[in-house]
Parts: C-alpha cells; sequence; structure tokens
C-alpha cells in the first residue's frame, strides 16, 4: 500500500502517548470587559499549554452576554485572539428567553441560581421552570441564593477566609440541585450541574437524566487547605471536606462523575490580596487540569482511558460538539502528546495566564503535555505558545442539519 504523507512538518512523538486534545467546557477568559485579568490571548496559549484543544467560555463578562449582539461581538473577539478552538455558553436571565431565537449555535444556555462573578443571578424557580422549558441544555451553577445571603449575614463579622466555606455550606448546593430537579421533571430541558462538589450533590444526581461535572480543584485540595491559601483558595462553590474529595474520585470510579473542567477562572494577585470580603471568588487552571489527572495515573489511581473519557470524549457527547473528542477518520487533528515520564514543579513564573499564579504552585507532578495540535496545526511544542495560530468556532450538533458523526 502506497504510503501518503501530505504533511509540511512531521513531529516525532518520541515514544510518548497521543490522545485527542483535551475539551474543557467551562473556562471564563474574561473577554471582553475584564481582560486585565485575561483574555483570549492569554487564555488560550495557557489552554494550549494544558494540552487543551478546545474551550467553551462562560457569559458572564461585562456585560454579560446575554443577547445576540454581544454573543457576536465576543465570535469576532475570539476570532481574533484564540490560538485554541472555541465556544459560547449564552447567560440566562428572568427577562432574555425572546433572545434565544436570535443566536445560534450555542453550547448551552448558562444559569446561575447562586451569586457568581457578573450579574446573572436567576433565584425565581417561575423564571427557573421558564427558562427550563425553552431550552434544549442547561449548565447550572446550583447554589441556593437565599441560603447565601442567609449564611452572608450569620458570618458578617468574620474576616477570615475560612468563612467562605460556612457561607456556602454543602445545604446551599444539595438545595439548589434538589430545586433545578425538581423544575426540570416537568420540562424537557437536559441539565448539567457544574463544578459538582459534595457527597450531598452525587446523592441526589444519582440515577436522574443530568450530568455531572467537577473540577480540579475540588478533586485536589480541600477545606484544609484554606489556612494556606487564604482568599487564594476562594472559588465558588467552595473548598469541601476530605470526605466530600473522596465522595468525588468515588463518583469518578463508579460513573457518576461524567466530565472534569476547570472553571478557569482568575483574578490579579492584587485582587485576592484583599481581605476576604472584598477578595473575588476563583482560581486558574487550564494549564494544570491535565498534570495533574496524568500525575494520578502514574500513581495508579486512575487510567489513561478514564482521563481520555472525561477531559474529551464526554465533553464532546454531552454538548455536542461536531468533529471532537476522538482520534478516528474525519475527525478533526485535535492531538495532544503527552510525557507520562517528564517531571516538574509547577512554577507560577512559568504560566502563560495572565493572572499568573497556581493554587498548586510547587507542586511536583510527574506527567505533562508536551505538544498540542490544533487543527492539524502546532499550538504548543516544547514550552512555547504558536501564538500566530488561531483556532475556529466549534460547531454543535442541534445547530445544523449535517448527518450525525458519530
Amino acid at each position: 500500500m502506497k504510503d501518503v504523507r501530505t504533511a509540511d512538518k512531521i513531529l516525532n512523538a518520541n515514544g510518548n502517548y497521543v490522545i485527542p486534545g483535551l475539551i474543557d467546557s467551562h473556562v471564563h477568559f474574561r473577554d471582553p470587559g475584564m481582560e486585565y485579568k485575561e483574555d483570549f490571548f492569554t487564555g488560550s496559549k495557557a489552554a494550549a499549554a494544558g494540552g487543551i484543544t478546545t474551550v467553551l467560555d462562560m457569559p458572564n463578562n461585562k456585560p454579560a452576554c446575554t443577547t445576540a449582539k454581544l454573543l457576536e461581538k465576543k465570535r469576532q473577539i475570539a476570532a481574533k485572539k484564540s490560538i485554541v478552538n472555541y465556544g459560547f455558553h449564552f447567560g440566562a436571565t428572568p427577562d432574555n428567553l425572546d433572545e434565544l431565537e436570535e443566536v445560534d449555535n450555542i453550547a448551552s444556555l448558562k444559569v446561575y441560581m447562586g451569586s457568581s462573578t457578573g450579574d446573572l443571578l436567576v433565584d425565581d424557580d417561575g423564571a427557573l421552570f421558564e427558562i427550563f422549558s425553552k431550552a434544549k441544555l442547561c449548565t447550572l451553577h446550583a447554589e441556593s441564593e437565599t441560603l447565601i445571603k442567609h449564611f452572608t449575614e450569620k458570618y458578617r463579622d468574620y474576616k477570615v477566609s475560612d468563612v467562605h466555606c460556612d457561607i456556602r455550606t454543602n445545604m446551599v448546593a444539595a438545595e439548589a440541585v434538589a430545586r433545578a430537579l425538581t423544575i426540570a421533571k416537568y420540562t424537557s430541558t437536559k441539565l448539567v450541574f457544574a463544578h459538582t462538589s459534595t457527597k450531598d450533590e452525587l446523592n441526589l444526581l444519582a440515577g436522574s437524566r443530568a450530568h455531572v461535572e467537577v473540577t480540579p480543584h475540588h478533586l485536589f485540595l480541600n477545606e484544609k487547605d484554606m489556612g494556606r491559601l487564604d482568599n487564594f483558595g476562594k472559588m465558588n462553590p467552595p473548598l469541601r471536606s476530605k470526605a466530600d474529595v473522596e465522595a468525588l474520585w468515588n463518583g469518578i470510579k463508579v460513573g457518576a462523575v461524567h466530565t472534569i473542567a476547570t472553571d478557569h477562572a482568575p483574578h490579579t494577585v492584587a485582587e485576592k490580596q484583599r481581605e476576604y470580603w472584598s477578595a473575588p471568588a476563583g482560581v486558574p487552571g487550564v494549564e494544570t487540569m491535565l498534570p495533574l489527572l496524568l500525575n494520578e495515573v502514574n500513581n495508579g489511581n486512575l487510567s489513561l482511558t478514564k482521563v481520555v473519557e472525561l477531559t474529551s470524549i464526554n465533553p464532546a457527547r454531552i454538548y455536542g460538539i461536531r468533529n471532537k473528542g476522538f482520534i478516528k477518520e474525519g475527525f478533526d487533528a485535535d492531538l495532544t502528546i503527552i510525557d507520562m515520564n517528564l517531571t516538574k514543579r509547577v512554577n507560577n513564573e512559568e504560566l502563560f495566564t495572565k493572572c499568573k499564579w497556581s493554587p498548586f504552585h510547587g507542586w511536583k507532578l510527574r506527567g505533562w503535555p508536551v505538544t498540542t495540535i490544533v487543527g492539524g496545526f502546532v499550538a504548543f511544542h516544547d514550552g512555547e505558545a504558536n501564538e500566530k495560530l488561531r483556532g475556529k468556532e466549534v460547531r454543535f450538533k442541534d445547530n445544523d442539519d449535517s448527518d450525525d458523526d458519530e
């Protein structure tokens, strides 16, 4: 059989593994409106350095992405800046359901049941029902705003970051999950529960039709780390108990967890150094997710097959991303080459993210991405990002009439 090669360049993987490029279905690249924290250029370089070839960006920008006009503006920004492929979640409010008729090619409708960065709170059950009735797929930030307000007032006189775990307790998440599941039973929407962090939530979600997302910071950190991290460990939902962390890992083992995404939410060092009540919530993560998981593979706690399932195959299936998530004929050439023996420490100074810090700074990890290929072109190799490359907007299966590609 004739050997046909049409590539301009051939990379020698040097005995390393080649896996499908990672799909991070939950990032906040802050662009537009908060570019001083991150933008599509710096965020996408960081993603490429972490072996991620596709990102789905959240809508809590300034202004929030809640209209067709604002979505189009965001598309134009990403097209000019991003070196990896990209897609968008669209923000839900009680008043913008008519906009759903005007937008196309979105990953999901993002619903914030509890307050977070941005102005997208939906804390009314009637509004939640109307949103669920309109949308095909909703990604939920499931925390009870009523309980958050109650515990915020209860602990108002406290000035330390540890109190964050007491304000947004397991009950705060569980109440919102239970309520969302109840309302969804009477609509046709499918739900993705973002950053699931507790055993209580997993118990409620067991046997449901919903998809479960977890984050690396909830898998590898716990509430005891708040003393070390201070506000650099402040995120929504907060770090949980060791028992909750163990429940998440068991959820991965038994198939109750469907995807891992970073919830990459960068803030500047100066912002994080403020006193607790004014410091923003969120941590970066696109550069460290894959090394953290590969280190667990090397430790015998996780299989490489499971990593691919949770970070490539499942996000492509859950959100219906066309031609992504697999290495097979007809699919896009989005690939990540990993060196399972490469050992190094996470170093803030070497990060591509604009915020230049990580809650995992100093962690020694074995197993790192060494080359990231986006659409057949090298986006990251040997420690350098290809700043001239531009990714493409992904297509979702519900948004065109093409045949299913699986």
